[in-house]
């Protein structure tokens, strides 16, 4: 009877290891350090509208540069080789 009891507390400390780790608030071998109070230890940076304003505006023209960099290119057409030409239908004649 001993003997199952012990087994069946291992499993369920091994089982509560399992989920602890698939939460969010850190718990039972996380060391008392959660993620949320990792994230909290954290001071974001003071971050004005201008300066956000600004970043983006400069992450949009580094765009346009690198992209104005790429040269055009042909259409590829793999079965170009296969295909036959299309030839021009012949022209209708208006009866009259």
């Amino acid at each position: 009877m001993l003997r199952k009891t012990i087994h069946a507390t291992l499993i369920v400390i091994l089982m509560m290891g399992a989920a602890s780790a698939q939460s969010d608030a850190g718990g039972f071998l996380s060391g008392g350090n959660s993620l949320r109070e990792r994230n909290l230890e954290k001071k974001p940076k003071s971050d004005t509208a201008i300066d956000r304003a600004y970043r983006s505006k400069q992450i949009d023209d580094d765009y346009k540069a690198v992209n104005s960099k790429i040269p055009d290119q042909k259409p590829n057409d793999p079965w170009g080789a296969i295909r036959p030409t299309p030839t021009a239908p012949a022209p209708k004649e208006k009866q009259q």
